[in-house]
């Protein structure tokens, strides 16, 4: 899904309300802004919530594959 925007004076942007309604994006939800590639990218901001799942279901498949400390330089 493509559209055309266009910043107003003040740096806004507005996402087109198709956009929005298909991304749930609502009032208050958080996007985060980065530039890759010299193209800037919005993506949804993960909660705090939600990355708190996402490191326990990590730490879990860590489990199965061994018991012992793994040092964080081999992790990456």
């Amino acid at each position: 899904m493509d559209s055309d925007i266009i910043v107003d004076t003040k740096g806004r942007i507005l996402i087109p309300k198709k956009i929005r309604k298909r991304l749930n994006i609502k009032l208050g939800t958080r996007l985060f802004l980065k530039i890759e590639d010299n193209r800037l990218v919005i993506l949804r901001a993960t909660s705090l919530s939600d990355f708190q799942s996402e490191i326990e279901a990590f730490q879990g498949k860590l489990r199965k594959l061994t018991n012992d400390p793994i040092p964080t330089e081999k992790m990456f």
